[in-house]
C-alpha cells in the first residue's frame, strides 16, 4: 500500500472523509459521495481508503435491505492485496458481524467465528494508523456481541478505547470523536443485551451490577453532535439499564423519538415493565409487558426483546408449564454460550500460536536485511519441489551478482551498501510471481528460481531485471553512485536442481568475464 508507513496530509484527509461516510451511510443517501471518493482513493493509490469506502457501502446496502456481499469480499481482496494486517483484520471482523445476515457466502469460511479468531490474532501485529486499529477493534466487538459474546465484546470496546487514547495526530482528531461516540454506543447496547439475559435467567444482582456500571460513562458521553437517530436510541438503552439497575437516574427520552419510529411510550413501558419483575410482582410485570412484543420493533438488543417475552409469559392463567418450559431453555441456553465463549477463547488461543510459530519460521527462513528468502529459505524452497508428487515442470536458476559491490561499499560506505541491496531485493521481487523464488544467499548473492518456464523466457526476465536495475535513479542514494548486476541462468527439470545453481553460478562468471551487466546463459 503507497505510503502505509507515512500519512501525509492528502490521505489523512480522505481517511477522515471515508469514516465519516461509514457512518452517513447508516441512515442517509451518499452513494454519490463515496463514488467522488472512491474514485479519488483509486488514482492515489489509496488502498485503505478504498476498503473504508467499501466498508461504508456495505453499510448503505444492510440500511436498505440490499445484498452486500460483494462488498464485503471487495473488502477482504483489497485487505489481502494491501498486505496490512491491520486492514484484514477489520474486513474479517466486519464479515463475521455480517455472517449472520449475508445472502451469500463470503470466500473466507462458512463459520462466522473462523473469521473473528483470524481478526483477533491478525490485531496482535500492531501497526497501521490509530483509527484503523480502533476501528478493526471496535469490528470484534461488533461480531462478538452478534454471537452474544458480550465478555469479549466488552474486551475489545474497551481495547479500542485504550488505542484512541493513545493517538496523537491531530489530523485524526474528528475521526477520533467519532469512534468514540460509536464506542459508547455500542458498549451501552452490549451491556444491555448482556444484563437482558443475566435477568431472564434470574440473576437480577448480576443483571443490576452490570447495568449501573455501564450508566454513567453511557451518558457523559452525550454530546451536542451526535446524530439524532443514535442519541435517541442510546438513550433508550441508557433508560432500560435505569430500569434494570433500579436506578433513579432520570434518562431525559426526547419526544423526536416518535419521528423515528422509536416510541417513548414502549420505551417507558418496557422500563416499568423491568422494574415490576425486578421487584418479584410478577402479574404486574406480565401486564406491562403483554403488549409490547410487538412493539419494540426499534434497536432494541435481542434479549431484551426476549425479556420482555419472558415478562409477559407470566401473565395469570399462563401454564406453568409452560413459564418453567421458557425458564429452562433460557439457562440452556446460557450455558451452551458459556461453553462458545470458552470454546472461542480457546481457538483463539490456537490461532494466536499458530500465528507465532508461523512467524517464527519466516524469521529463520527470510533475510533480514532485504525481505526475502535467505539461505535456509531457498533450501525450504527446493525440498518442497523435490516431492515425488510434485507436478513435473521445467525450471530456471538465476545467479545475480551486484558488479563491483565491494567498491561501493568503500566509496560510498556500508549504509548505502545496504540500500542498494534493499533496492536491488524489491527489483527482484517485483519480477517474480508467487510460484517463484527470490532469494539472498549472502552478501550480494542473490538467487531467482523461476517456475513453469518456456523457452527464451528466463533470458528474457533476467534482461528485464537488468534493466530495471540500470535505470534506477541511483544518486539519490548518493551523489555519482552508479549500480548494475550480472546474471547467470540455467534450465532443468526438478530433479535437476540441486545442480542448477553450480550450473548458473558458473554462466554468471561467464557474465562477468563478458563486461558485467549482462546475462549468461547455458
Amino acid at each position: 500500500m503507497p505510503n502505509a508507513g507515512h500519512l501525509d496530509d492528502a490521505r489523512a484527509v480522505a481517511i477522515g472523509r471515508a469514516y465519516e461516510l461509514v457512518g452517513l451511510a447508516q441512515g442517509q443517501n451518499v452513494d454519490a459521495e463515496i463514488g467522488a471518493a472512491e474514485d479519488e482513493a483509486a488514482a492515489q493509490g489509496w488502498t485503505d481508503v478504498r476498503l473504508l469506502l467499501k466498508w461504508a457501502r456495505t453499510m448503505a446496502a444492510r440500511e436498505t435491505g440490499l445484498d452486500n456481499t460483494d462488498y464485503l469480499q471487495a473488502m477482504v481482496d483489497l485487505a489481502e492485496s494491501s498486505g496490512e494486517t491491520v486492514l484484514l483484520a477489520l474486513a474479517l471482523a466486519t464479515v463475521a458481524a455480517r455472517r449472520r445476515t449475508l445472502k451469500r457466502a463470503v470466500d473466507v469460511s462458512e463459520s462466522t467465528a473462523i473469521p473473528l479468531v483470524r481478526a483477533v490474532a491478525l490485531l496482535d501485529d500492531g501497526g497501521g494508523p490509530v483509527v484503523h486499529r480502533a476501528a478493526a477493534l471496535i469490528e470484534v466487538g461488533v461480531a462478538a456481541q452478534e454471537l452474544s459474546f458480550w465478555e469479549l465484546a466488552v474486551e475489545y470496546y474497551d481495547h479500542a478505547e485504550r488505542v484512541l487514547d493513545s493517538a496523537g495526530d491531530p489530523r485524526l482528531t474528528e475521526t477520533i470523536l467519532l469512534q468514540r461516540r460509536v464506542l459508547s454506543y455500542n458498549r451501552t447496547e452490549v451491556v444491555l443485551d448482556w444484563a437482558s439475559a443475566q435477568a431472564m435467567i434470574g440473576n437480577w444482582d448480576a443483571a443490576v451490577r452490570n447495568a449501573a456500571a455501564a450508566i454513567p460513562g453511557g451518558l457523559a458521553a452525550i454530546d451536542d453532535d451526535w446524530p439524532p437517530s443514535w442519541e435517541m436510541e442510546h438513550r433508550a438503552h441508557l433508560h432500560l439499564l435505569a430500569a434494570l439497575a433500579g436506578s433513579a437516574v432520570e434518562i431525559a427520552l426526547p419526544p423526536e423519538m416518535f419521528s423515528t419510529g422509536v416510541s417513548v411510550a414502549s420505551v417507558v413501558a418496557l422500563g416499568e415493565a423491568i422494574r415490576t419483575a425486578r421487584a418479584a410482582d410478577d402479574a404486574d410485570a406480565a401486564l406491562l409487558a403483554a403488549d409490547l412484543a410487538g412493539q419494540i420493533g426499534w434497536a432494541t438488543p435481542q434479549s431484551t426483546r426476549l425479556l420482555c417475552m419472558s415478562i409477559a409469559a407470566r401473565l395469570p392463567g399462563v401454564p406453568v408449564a409452560a413459564v418453567t418450559y421458557a425458564d429452562e431453555l433460557a439457562r440452556l441456553r446460557w450455558n451452551a454460550r458459556l461453553d462458545q465463549v470458552a470454546g472461542l477463547r480457546d481457538a483463539i488461543a490456537v490461532e494466536r500460536q499458530r500465528r507465532e510459530h508461523e512467524q517464527l519460521r519466516q524469521q529463520v527462513l527470510v533475510d533480514e536485511l532485504t525481505g526475502l528468502a535467505n539461505r535456509r529459505g531457498y533450501r525450504a524452497y527446493l525440498n518442497a519441489l523435490l516431492v515425488p508428487e510434485a507436478e513435473p515442470r521445467e525450471y530456471a536458476v538465476m545467479m545475480v551478482d551486484v558488479d563491483h559491490f565491494k567498491q561501493v561499499n568503500d566509496g560510498f560506505g556500508h549504509d548505502v551498501g545496504d540500500l542498494v541491496l534493499a533496492r536491488i531485493s524489491e527489483i527482484l521481487a517485483a519480477h517474480v510471481r508467487p510460484v517463484d523464488l527470490a532469494a539472498r544467499l549472502g552478501g550480494d548473492e542473490f538467487v531467482v528460481v523461476l517456475a513453469g518456464v518456456g523457452p527464451n523466457q528466463p533470458e528474457k526476465r533476467a534482461q528485464e531485471i537488468i534493466d530495471a536495475v540500470r535505470e534506477q535513479a541511483w544518486d539519490e542514494l548518493a551523489p555519482g553512485l552508479t549500480v548494475s548486476i550480472s546474471i547467470g541462468v540455467h534450465r532443468g527439470g526438478a530433479q535437476e536442481l540441486p545442480t542448477l545453481l553450480t550450473d548458473a553460478d558458473r554462466n554468471l562468471y561467464r557474465a562477468k568475464d563478458s563486461g558485467r551487466g549482462r546475462v549468461a546463459a547455458s
